[in-house]
């Protein structure tokens, strides 16, 4: 008699239903390491159909570089030992490497001698890819702190070598503000970088309330660097409170034009960034140079592997910085104008 539950299925139909609708690959092998049996899951994770790969040996859905890890497993199943769960890698029929969890047991017959291999396998792929991502992100995460404190360190430091103990304070404040600005702006670009129109608009509105009536910008859409990105947000800072304190934003009728764009020079493309003071005092050359000097004329310029020039005519100064625009934006030689 066979016994039935109230399905109407006998234990071994309802075995085989569970097995065969099963999302893992189930798969039996003997001894030898010849596949015996093949469900639905094993054929959409493998790509096998049953007939493709009952009667092969197993050794097709494993790489050359781990058939001594099968050798392994079949010596201990052999012995009637479980392998628990472990994670490696198996070959698809299109030649796809996918990362598996495997779990490996014996079969025994009724006589309790072992006679095969029962194996359930899970695709895991996504997770390992998910964690090896997180991993790569932690470590740029790590490597951009250590940098990010770095230029923080070297700006508490130049600034105090220049700056009276009385101002030190605010200064720094502000200069490390801007450094966060550059930082938030990264952050909108995925750490890729950020645009220089931005970059520029982020930093005079953190300095000046009247930025849209006083402040004039054109230039092409540009994601540059991360390390451009810091540097191009501290020399515009820079410029800004520079103007601001002696040039032509500190005369209500001063203004300062932006403009940026890229253009063959020399069989090459080349970027170039103006930044044109109008309406304030005459420009003075400074006595001494501080922090904010050796930003905006070397600390940008090495940064692009560029070269900036700053004169100062009566009508206000003038500061540019050329360089090639492979060194400057995401993908060298990327064009900046359509």
């Amino acid at each position: 008699m066979v016994v039935t539950d109230k399905s109407g299925l006998d234990p071994t139909a309802w075995l085989a239903a569970i097995v065969e609708s099963s999302d893992d690959a189930i798969i039996s092998e003997d001894l030898n390491g010849i596949v015996t049996s093949w469900n639905l899951g094993a054929e959409r994770i493998f790509g096998y159909a049953a007939h493709e790969i009952i009667g092969q040996p197993v050794l097709k859905l494993i790489p050359p570089d781990r058939r001594s890890e099968e050798d392994f497993i079949l010596d201990q199943l052999r012995r009637g030992e479980s392998i628990k769960q472990h994670d490696t890698q198996r070959l698809c029929k299109d030649g796809r490497l996918i990362h598996v969890s495997l779990t490996e047991s014996p079969i025994r017959n009724q006589d309790n001698i072992i006679v095969g291999v029962s194996k359930i396998a899970r695709d895991i792929t996504e997770r390992k890819m998910a964690q090896e991502t997180q991993t790569l992100l932690l470590r740029e995460l790590n490597h951009r702190s250590k940098n990010l404190l770095a230029v923080a360190d070297a700006i508490v430091r130049q600034t105090a070598r220049s700056t009276s103990p009385k101002e030190f304070v605010d200064r720094i404040s502000r200069r490390l503000h801007a450094l966060s600005i550059n930082q938030d702006l990264m952050i909108e670009h995925d750490w890729r970088g950020a645009d220089i129109g931005q970059i520029i608009q982020w930093q005079m509105a953190s300095v000046i309330d009247d930025q849209a009536s006083r402040v004039t910008m054109e230039g092409y859409p540009c994601v540059v660097t991360p390390r451009v990105a810091q540097a191009m947000g501290l020399a515009i800072y820079e410029l800004a409170t520079n103007a601001l304190k002696f040039g032509a934003l500190s005369s209500p009728a001063g203004k300062v034009d932006i403009r940026w764009k890229a253009e063959a020079r020399n069989g090459s493309r080349e970027f170039l960034l103006s930044w044109r003071e109008t309406g304030g005092p005459p420009a003075v050359r400074p006595r001494k140079k501080g922090f904010g000097s050796s930003i905006i004329e070397h600390m940008i310029a090495r940064s692009v592997l560029g070269s900036v020039t700053i004169s100062y005519p009566p009508t206000g100064l003038v500061w540019e910085l050329v360089a090639p625009e492979s060194g400057l934006t995401q993908a060298a030689g990327s064009p900046l104008a359509p």
